[in-house]
């Protein structure tokens, strides 16, 4: 199986903020993709380890591949196959003390990210056309 064969809820990213405030938010990441939740510190952490997760997956695929002269130490724990990642129930039951969204990138073209975010805290869903326009809507609603 891979991961092409994910459907929209199973491959959401479901972010859990714990901490909001002063410009910052840091909680955890669940989804079926990962086998345990991962932590991330602020917005551009946030995007970061994100990035990790649907570069280790190589999904969606990236339209051009970025460089690198240095490696990670502490890689995502990224789900070789979606039967390795949590389960459906672990990452629903999964909410932040502060705000709960879920991120789903569909395409990753012109060296960023297209997708929605579904803000699970009841103002529905968005779409975003570039990493930059996911930040601005994560600032608007979260911090």
């Amino acid at each position: 199986m891979s991961f092409s064969n994910l459907n929209a809820p199973s491959s959401a990213l479901r972010v859990c903020v714990d901490h909001a405030g002063g410009g910052y938010l840091s909680g955890l990441v669940y989804s079926q993709r990962v086998t345990e939740p991962i932590p991330f510190t602020d917005i551009g952490n946030l995007l970061l380890r994100l990035d990790e997760v649907l570069e280790a997956q190589n999904f969606p695929q990236a339209f051009q591949r970025s460089r690198s002269f240095t490696g990670r130490k502490d890689p995502v724990p990224a789900a070789a196959d979606p039967s390795e990642g949590m389960s459906a129930d672990t990452v629903t039951d999964a909410h932040g003390l502060v705000y709960t969204f879920e991120v789903s990138v569909t395409s990753r073209r012109n060296a960023s990210w297209q997708g929605m975010v579904d803000w699970l805290d009841g103002e529905g869903r968005q779409e975003f056309s570039s990493a930059l326009e996911l930040i601005k809507l994560i600032e608007e609603h979260v911090i």
